[in-house]
Parts: structure tokens; sequence; C-alpha cells
């Protein structure tokens, strides 16, 4: 099972094509199965945000030591500097994080969340949480 990470906004969220020969942070829109996740979010409009490995485990810093800790703290800052970009343009975003076939579940947690804390080296997603990004 994997760790689903979905962001919303009232922009237009600009795509980040995966690249398997040069994988890192991605950003892809939702397909039919995930439009559930809608019921989280105050905000119409809704993508998914893969990682290094293609998916949300890529988020997962527990365990993680070297290298391999290295590229999820670059994802991590991929996506700060994703959200940045939108925020530097007005926009409101939200975060939900679950694991798939939770995306319909109630938020365990609810937060909100700075750029500076989400890209922090202890900060890691947690499941069935919803972060509002200021």
């Amino acid at each position: 099972m994997c760790l689903a990470v979905y962001i919303a906004s009232d922009h237009t969220l600009p795509l980040v094509e995966w690249n398997e020969k040069e994988p890192k942070f991605n950003v892809v829109p939702i397909n039919k199965s995930e439009k559930i996740v809608k019921k989280q979010f105050n905000l119409p409009n809704i993508v998914y945000a893969g990682s290094h490995v293609g998916c949300g485990c890529g988020f997962f810093k527990d365990g993680e030591v070297g290298e391999e800790l290295a590229q999820v703290q670059a994802t991590y800052d991929a996506l700060v500097s994703y959200l940045q970009d939108l925020i530097s343009q007005g926009a409101d975003i939200e975060i939900f994080s679950c694991w798939e076939g939770d995306q319909s579940t109630k938020p365990e947690f609810k937060e909100k969340l700075s750029l500076e804390a989400l890209g922090a080296d202890e900060f890691e997603f947690k499941e069935k949480a919803y972060y509002e990004i200021s």
C-alpha cells in the first residue's frame, strides 16, 4: 500500500511530468478512482503529488539514512518550491495525505502549516492528515 498525497488550490495547478529516467517530484491529474478525495478539500483544483519513487511513499523519512534520506528531503524541497510559486501568485493551498484506499476517510489530523515547516528536516506527512498551507 502506498502513501497518497493530494494538493488542492483555488488556482490551476501546473503538472510536473514523471520521468522514469530522472525520477523526482511529480504532479499528475487525479484519476477517476481518486475523485472521491475531493470531499477532503474546500478548494476546487486537485492533483496527485508523487515523489522520486513515483508514488507518495518517497515522502517517508522514517528509517531512511544517507543518500536515501537526502532524496526524500529533495522531494520535500521540490514540493516546497512548487507551492511557493503558487503562493506567490496568491493561491490558497490545501494538502491531504492518506494511504491509498483511504481517500474518503475523515482526516485524523488537521494542521495549519507554513512552507518553512513543510520543508523542515523533521517534517514528514502523517497518514489521514489535512494541511492548510500558509
